[in-house]
């Protein structure tokens, strides 16, 4: 009964009121930015989506998956020690993931370019480069990805790397792979609720303008193209920057393999180091519950 209380009053404080200070660990609940006076802080918009009793639906032993299990229209595909769900009412997928830390890779502890992916599976070459590092294989998220209705519109050959890579006078839309925009998401436990963000959330970015370095929020534009599956190549990559085929969801902000600005994992704002995510992969195709449109 104590505990229930103490969940119903950290959601009245929290996830009722301010998000903010629960993401952040603000106790106090005063924010370093003025909202009113000075635009919302994007940090702002990563939200409370429940109580941490509830668990996470990839994450077994969890009331979520539970629930999951024993749902019609949700697939479960096992890994090692993590689950995929694939949702076929929301066409979302759920993937269990682990926070890991390499600190000599670059954009994990410093400032550094990078095409390998910040969401990868165990086992591939690029694993060390990870961040959220799942045991569910490549080759069954691709699958599911299909199975959920998401299009691949462009992919690009390792032979046509060096021609298509770099922003040019000669850059056309051939040089940029290309499908159905992805929304990338995170949740994980936080005390006793349960957290959601966007991966861009948990990254920076920093560009060179006029010289200087400009520091700014890191702005994907993710798409599936799912490249990397196609041409067997063993990178584990699944959400990469720098519109890289070594995945198969990437950044296509700028042509393939374009690594001029710099990235680094903002390590306040992640989760634990070892500690267990919910990495969910949606097409903006929807369906969405709560839109008068339906797909």
């Amino acid at each position: 009964m104590k505990d229930d209380m103490k969940v119903k009053e950290d959601c009245r404080r929290s996830c009722c009121s301010d998000s903010y200070s629960v993401l952040l660990g603000n106790k106090s609940g005063e924010r370093t930015v003025d909202n009113q006076s000075k635009g919302m802080n994007r940090v702002d918009f990563l939200k409370v989506i429940g109580f941490g009793v509830l668990g996470l639906s990839s994450l077994s032993g969890t009331e979520a998956f539970a629930a999951a299990e024993k749902s019609k229209n949700v697939k479960i595909i096992k890994g090692k020690e993590d689950r995929l769900l694939v949702d076929k009412d929301s066409k979302e997928l759920r993937i269990s993931a682990t926070v890991t830390k390499d600190s000599s890779k670059p954009a994990v502890a410093d400032w550094g370019r990078r095409f390998q992916a910040f969401f990868g599976s165990k086992g591939g070459k690029m694993e060390p480069f990870f961040v959220f590092t799942t045991d569910v294989p490549r080759s069954e998220i691709n699958k599911a990805l299909l199975e959920i209705g998401t299009k691949s519109r462009r992919q690009i050959p390792m032979e046509e790397v060096q021609a298509r890579t770099g922003l040019k006078p000669t850059t056309t839309s051939d040089d940029y792979l290309q499908g159905d925009p992805v929304i990338v998401t995170v949740r994980f436990k936080k005390g006793l609720l349960i957290v959601e963000a966007a991966l861009e959330d948990f990254v920076d970015e920093k560009i060179i303008v006029e010289g200087k370095e400009v520091i700014k929020p890191y702005t994907p534009h993710f798409v599936y193209h799912g490249t990397a599956e196609a041409i067997d190549f063993p990178s584990g990559c699944i959400v990469c920057p720098s519109d890289c085929n070594g995945g198969i969801i990437t950044d296509n902000v700028l042509p393939l393999k374009t690594t001029v600005n710099y990235y680094k994992v903002n390590w306040d704002r992640m989760p634990a180091v070892g500690s267990k995510v919910e990495v969910a992969l949606k097409s903006i195709y929807g369906p969405y519950r709560l839109s008068s449109m339906r797909t």
